[in-house]
């Protein structure tokens, strides 16, 4: 799912977001970023929610409407803090592994630079599958600055 808000032809940063207080700092230091630029570039917000292994969802519940109704929940903060920037965006949302999903969307929609947080919301499966923003420093076939 995309929502479009504005218009930039000039440079595209992608701002990996998950709801931690991370994602926000580093939502701000791109928002910064672009608005110190000549010509201020498209940032594009995206949250993945992690695959889900589910055997079998509860009878009348259709999964992907309730996924596109979290990411768009969970987006929500995202947007009111950029209608006030005067920022070019737009948000996607999607479900997956978030490196891999982060790091193809970079290259499918021609992203300039990655900005994202250290560390995210859970530190327990940071533990066990590693950080996303690890996988994605290595992964990813542009840029990558991570924010504190």
């Amino acid at each position: 799912m995309s929502e479009l808000h504005g218009n930039s032809a000039y440079g595209r940063i992608l701002v990996a977001v998950d709801g931690s207080e991370h994602a926000q700092r580093a939502l701000e230091h791109a928002v910064k970023l672009a608005q110190s630029l000549q010509t201020a570039p498209h940032l594009t917000v995206l949250h993945v929610n992690p695959t889900m292994m589910v055997a079998e969802p509860p009878l009348g519940v259709d999964v992907g409407i309730r996924l596109d109704e979290e990411g768009r929940e969970m987006t929500e903060p995202y947007r009111q803090y950029l209608d006030t920037t005067g920022v070019a965006y737009d948000v996607r949302y999607h479900t997956g592994d978030p490196a891999t999903v982060i790091c193809d969307t970079a290259k499918e929609q021609n992203i300039d630079l990655i900005v994202m947080g250290t560390r995210g919301m859970s530190t327990v499966s940071e533990l066990f599958l590693g950080s996303v923003s690890h996988k994605v420093i290595q992964h990813a076939e542009c840029p990558v600055l991570t924010v504190k």
